[in-house]
């Protein structure tokens, strides 16, 4: 398989005070992706945006490191690959074990994509942004919120912790596990599947096909506009456009 790995820019710049992150350099790549089938993202720790584009055949990659010293800043890096018909963006971080809170070393990422590339996404921590993508969206994430805008495939996720906002999804949304954090989902073309929730509100509206909900714990559902099925972890089914849990 031929590799082609990208370009990383580093330019050194001034400290800047913000909490535990006094340090910060610019990570970017570019990496052809022409013919890709998959772009695989391993975030890790800080914020995450993905953008798909028509006008493009090119991953593109800006990337912000912060760290809270000089040691740590310069150990944080940015892989950006192409092995066979695979996109692979990798952020790697230093491993320290220091006890003082204010210690931290992360990497904000902003990638752009063709919009007809699968994504494959694993995130540690931090905030997610997802949009203008037309193709099939896998997300594993840790902790952070998640919010997804405008995608054209089906979207599927396991979530830790933190919020999940969905909002125009031209394809199904398959949440396979959600530990807590409010859920929302609104104007789907296909179906909507919770496998299990633990806690936090799930609140879906517009649903072209089915709404189920495997396993809940606590929180309430809410759910208007749904012309599937509806099934829901609950033994008195109410015929009525709002139905709260209280399990």
């Amino acid at each position: 398989m031929k590799l082609q790995l990208a370009t990383l820019a580093l330019v050194v710049v001034l400290p800047t005070a913000a909490w535990a992150q006094d340090y910060d350099e610019p990570r970017n790549a570019t990496v052809n992706a022409a013919g890709a089938t998959t772009l695989k993202i391993d975030a890790r720790a800080g914020q995450l945006r993905v953008t798909g584009r028509t006008d493009i055949t090119e991953v593109r990659v800006r990337g912000t490191a912060r760290a809270s010293s000089r040691g740590l800043l310069a150990d944080i890096k940015l892989e950006a690959v192409r092995n066979g018909n695979e996109v692979t963006v990798r952020a790697i971080l230093p491993d320290y074990h220091d006890t003082n809170w204010n210690t931290q070393a992360l990497l904000d990422l902003v990638i752009e994509a063709p919009a007809t590339l699968p994504l494959d996404i694993n995130d540690s921590s931090g905030d997610m942004t997802i949009e203008n993508v037309a193709a099939k969206t896998r997300i594993e994430d840790s902790s952070g919120n998640i919010r997804v805008r405008d995608a054209g495939g089906d979207l599927w996720i396991d979530d830790s912790s933190g919020g999940i906002d969905i909002r125009g999804v031209k394809g199904s949304v398959d949440i396979d596990e959600d530990s807590s954090g409010e859920i929302e989902i609104y104007d789907v073309t296909g179906s909507v599947r919770v496998g299990r929730d633990s806690s936090g509100s799930i609140d879906v509206s517009r649903v072209g096909g089915d709404f189920v909900v495997e396993h809940d714990g606590s929180g309430s559902i809410d759910y208007d506009g749904v012309k599937g099925k509806v099934d829901i972890p609950r033994k008195d089914r109410y015929h009525r456009s709002s139905y709260r849990s209280n399990r």
